[in-house]
């Protein structure tokens, strides 16, 4: 019972806005230092020892992707990764740029990198499962800047944005990349207020086997997703009330997204 009230609670306590990027320095620019990243540089830090697989904040506006300053990563395995603090419940959207050097040819798809959310536990983190986060195929992009982003939601407050890059596996094309402006902001998520002149609304809430949904027009799509914005449910109802079977949903607050008449808006209901 202590775990639904506090679940109750934390759902009728969040509101939807703006959020500004949760990365210091995120674009890599001055103030920030060049040179290595390391276990004792700040804001971006890395537990690699070696000197030669040390990612660095590089100095150089001709290659940049915007600016001065962007981070460069060796041919070998490196890693690095920023704390940050986030709000449960709140949906956000991490976006950065990556380029793979030109002229080394094109890296095979087992030697990309990994950009991941992780739970800030020490070191490196614990990684969720499922992962949150998105693997680049050098092997699918050109040898552009390519802008990259996935959204996720956040399940704890203190949380690890981290990235590692594989090493270049023997006899295949070099890997070494750049990234680039680094952001994770808050989505302007669209709340049950957009779908209000449509009297919608969703019962009982909490919800442990059905949850009816209802408008004073036809609902035309229904998605449901958990809070690290796996979609679990989906539905065309294409009708103004629809019972909607949440039975099998494990216990937790979930976000459901409904469109009507192209407009869509979010409600937030836990299963019990």
């Amino acid at each position: 019972m202590k775990k639904i009230t506090f679940l109750i609670t934390l759902l009728l306590s969040t509101t939807f806005s703006f959020g500004q990027n949760l990365l210091t320095n995120g674009d890599l620019e001055p103030p920030l230092a060049t040179g290595k990243i390391t276990s004792s540089t700040t804001p971006w830090s890395s537990t690699v020892a070696s000197s030669t697989a040390q990612s660095s904040i590089n100095s150089n506006a001709s290659v940049a992707h915007a600016g001065e300053q962007f981070v460069n990563l060796p041919n070998d395995f490196t890693t690095f990764k920023q704390p940050f603090t986030a709000v449960v419940g709140k949906e956000y959207t991490v976006k950065f740029w990556n380029q793979f050097i030109a002229g080394q040819g094109q890296p095979a798809s087992t030697d990309g990198i990994y950009v991941s959310i992780r739970q800030d536990t020490g070191g490196n983190g614990t990684q969720f499962d499922p992962v949150v986060g998105t693997y680049i195929d050098p092997s699918t992009v050109n040898a552009n800047w390519n802008e990259f982003s996935f959204t996720f939601t956040a399940t704890q407050t203190n949380l690890l944005f981290f990235v590692s890059k594989q090493a270049r596996v023997s006899g295949n094309p070099n890997n070494a990349a750049r990234m680039d402006d680094f952001s994770i902001t808050e989505n302007s998520t669209a709340s049950v207020e957009d779908l209000k002149k449509f009297n919608f609304s969703a019962y009982p809430n909490p919800a442990s086997h059905n949850l009816t949904i209802s408008a004073s027009k036809n609902i035309e799509s229904v998605e449901i997703f958990n809070l690290i914005g796996q979609k679990v449910m989906s539905l065309s109802p294409n009708t103004n009330t629809k019972s909607v079977d949440v039975s099998n949903l494990n216990t937790g607050v979930y976000i459901l997204k409904a469109t009507i008449e192209g407009i869509k808006g979010s409600y937030k209901f836990v299963k019990q």
